[in-house]
């Protein structure tokens, strides 16, 4: 994949996870392990891509050791590990390919798995050979990255406009007109937007999740791949202009956050920014996304930012 040619994954994602929590948690998953042997050097051919699909499905509905090894090769192992792969996720699946599923043939000797109502397509191809049909795990690496990617673009741009409610909420909480400046309050204070609640004490307007939205968080313990930095002003294409948000040590004038990919190119494209005025507005720093976003100290969508349709943040 390419990422800086992708202006946005995140867009050219929607249609292809109708809903992640199933049909996309199991086989996506399993999409993205079976990207992880160098060689299925014992996988079967079939007569025709129905046939390769319907043993797919036999050898997860069963949990056939023998099946799995037959349709995905020797070393299925290292693309299912039997034992620790979540079986709901599995039983969507199946759920979903007994409702309805399909083969879309291109004509071309490729053919791609639709399962359920909403036409979810397994990332791995069906090819086929002189001898038949079989998946193709090897061309599925981009499609399989192309998802995820999506996947966490789409969850930073909520968790962007999440924040936002935070802040309204924090502020209502403190009855008037001031917003955290961190995600994590002080021990012992309520000063940022999440704080360990006692027994009998209201909830802070943001998740112990706040946690993992450090701007320094390990990029496997990133939110959805993503960090987040709370912005304390905003710049002269922000409505309203140039200026700061604080009044001495509180945040009174407004509130804006900046997110961006933990690792570019895998783990998201896009860096996002939205401010009190709930847009939220996109950009693809490149390869030096780290350094750039580190620079942004004030939240200003100018040319070089696209908006986030409303239409697209509604189809979430």
């Amino acid at each position: 994949m390419n990422p800086s040619a992708q202006s946005s994954v995140q867009e050219s994602t929607v249609s292809a996870r109708p809903r992640a929590s199933t049909v996309v948690g199991s086989l996506v998953l399993i999409g993205g392990l079976l990207l992880t042997s160098a060689q299925a050097s014992a996988q079967a051919v079939y007569p025709t891509p129905a046939a390769a699909a319907d043993a797919l499905q036999q050898a997860l509905a069963t949990y056939d050791k023998d099946g799995l090894r037959k349709v995905l090769g020797a070393d299925y192992k290292q693309f299912i590990p039997i034992g620790t792969i979540d079986m709901d996720d599995v039983y969507a699946f199946l759920a979903a390919y007994a409702k309805h599923h399909e083969i879309v043939d291109d004509g071309k000797g490729t053919a791609h798995l639709q399962a359920g109502d909403e036409g979810w397509t397994l990332p791995v191809p069906i090819e086929q050979t002189a001898a038949g049909w079989h998946f193709n795990i090897h061309q599925a690496h981009n499609e399989v990255a192309l998802r995820r990617i999506g996947r966490n673009e789409l969850a930073a741009i909520q968790t962007v406009l999440a924040i936002g409610d935070a802040q309204r909420d924090f502020a209502k909480a403190k009855g008037e007109t001031v917003y955290a400046r961190r995600f994590i309050s002080h021990p012992g204070k309520q000063d940022g937007l999440y704080w360990p609640a006692a027994e009998g004490e209201p909830e802070s307007p943001l998740g112990d999740l706040a946690s993992t939205m450090d701007p320094n968080a390990p990029p496997d313990e990133a939110y959805h791949g993503y960090r987040y930095r709370i912005l304390t002003a905003q710049g002269a294409d922000a409505p309203g202009g140039t200026r700061s948000y604080l009044e001495g040590d509180a945040m009174r004038g407004g509130y804006a956050v900046i997110a961006w990919p933990a690792k570019y190119g895998q783990t998201g494209v896009m860096t996002f920014i939205g401010g009190s005025d709930g847009k939220v507005y996109q950009r693809n720093f490149g390869p030096q996304t780290a350094s750039e976003a580190a620079r942004v100290r004030r939240y200003d969508p100018d040319a070089g930012w696209q908006r986030v349709p409303d239409s697209q943040i509604a189809n979430q």
